[in-house]
């Protein structure tokens, strides 16, 4: 992700991501956000989930790509405290709807996209995208 939209996550939400430049040994939020297209996804999930890091000390401990969805991972505030468990029904609720809108919308510009191979990698990818990447990679068979 590009370092601004990067920067906005963490200023707008500042308790929800409090360990991204946290220690690699600490949190994996130190690798930071998968890419543009799914930053107003990923913000969107931040606004349902930054009220319960500010009451319940939820934080995200990560957020990537994997196989070609977006996964993100939370927890609280001192990785032992459960969260209620309607708390954690509504955490997990917003998370799945935010992984399968991923599956749908291209990770590099958010257009609409489908989950493909790439190499060995799965990605999502508009048409667009998927031409430059495979660009970028010297042309690797798609199926």
């Amino acid at each position: 992700m590009r370092p601004e939209l990067d920067a906005a996550l963490v200023r707008d939400f500042p308790r929800l991501y409090r360990d991204r430049h946290g220690d690699a040994r600490e949190t994996s939020m130190c690798w930071g956000f998968p890419g543009d297209g799914w930053e107003p996804l990923i913000r969107r999930l931040s606004e349902k989930l930054e009220p319960l890091a500010r009451e319940f000390g939820l934080r995200a401990s990560q957020v990537k790509e994997k196989f070609g969805a977006l996964r993100f991972y939370v927890r609280s505030a001192d990785g032992v405290r459960k969260l209620p468990a309607s708390i954690s029904g509504v955490v997990r609720a917003a998370v799945k709807v935010a992984e399968e809108e991923s599956a749908r919308t291209c990770e590099h510009c958010g257009a609409a996209g489908s989950t493909r191979t790439v190499g060995s990698c799965w990605l999502t990818l508009c048409d667009a995208c998927l031409e430059r990447e495979q660009d970028r990679r010297g042309r690797d068979r798609v199926k």
